[in-house]
């Protein structure tokens, strides 16, 4: 039910953010969401477009770009894309992270996190 709630958030932004430009319309959002924030694209766009009814980002068209999970281990210096299952169960309890090459946990997630609005486009 999050994804509801990010919605929400995204929806309030994209409008304050265009009425500050003086936009008269929302044509396109354009977002960025990592798969280890654990959101449902689907869900979000559902939730976009049903919170956005009425406003001036109605109908905008919505695109949503997924950001796969990059880490660096700090015992190896192992960079690149981590092992990652996508389990309904981590919506519950988080995975373990750990390096691919050498099974470490001691790393830093460099990308995967993300949940922006990368940028709208609106019609003056």
């Amino acid at each position: 039910m999050h994804e509801y709630s990010i919605s929400s958030s995204i929806v309030k932004t994209v409008i304050a953010s265009a009425k500050d430009n003086n936009a008269s319309k929302v044509i396109g959002i354009n977002l960025e969401i990592g798969d280890l924030v654990f959101l449902n694209p689907e869900q979000v766009e559902f939730w976009l477009r049903e919170l956005s009814k009425g406003t001036i980002a109605q109908d905008a068209k919505i695109r949503i770009k997924k950001i796969l999970p990059r880490i660096k281990c700090l015992d190896c210096s192992y960079e690149g894309r981590m092992r990652f299952e996508d389990n309904p169960l981590y919506h519950i309890c988080s995975p373990s992270f750990f390096c691919p090459e050498c099974n470490s946990y001691n790393i830093e997630i460099s990308k995967g996190r993300e949940c922006l609005i990368s940028n709208i486009e609106v019609l003056a």
